[in-house]
């Protein structure tokens, strides 16, 4: 399991910083800032959003297609994450707030803590969100 920085584990459990996590091993479409694409498989994602893709093929402006076998792309540039239509995010980001947003399990005599809460209460009321607007 990747070791996340205090950080990057706020910012997953507080952002949908969470959605490259939960799409690990799953080809995607990024579209880039500057008007470029690139299709790969996600191999490995960290909580500031940087997605480190195989397999990749980059496409210029031109519509040129280039090959790459690795290819990072770094959290400022993306515009657009396509996902895959036989995914159902809501379910999965939901999936993943139940089983504590990719945290380490809780020792039994431990209690959540109010961020904790409160980033499992915000998390809730975007997928409510998400629900709505789908139907």
């Amino acid at each position: 399991m990747q070791k996340f920085t205090r950080k990057e584990n706020f910012l997953k459990a507080n952002t949908l910083n969470c959605v490259p996590i939960i799409l690990k091993g799953q080809a995607v479409l990024i579209d880039l800032r500057n008007e470029c694409t690139v299709a790969g498989i996600i191999d490995n994602a960290d909580g500031h959003m940087n997605i480190n893709l195989i397999e990749a093929v980059f496409i210029d402006r031109l519509q040129r297609q280039h090959p790459f076998e690795q290819f990072l792309v770094r959290e400022r540039m993306i515009r657009q994450i396509q996902i895959p239509p036989h995914i159902n995010v809501t379910q999965e980001i939901h999936d993943w707030c139940k089983s504590g947003c990719g945290r380490p399990k809780l020792k039994i005599n431990k209690k959540r803590t109010y961020k904790e809460k409160r980033a499992q209460v915000k998390h809730k009321e975007i997928l409510g969100e998400i629900v709505q607007k789908q139907k």
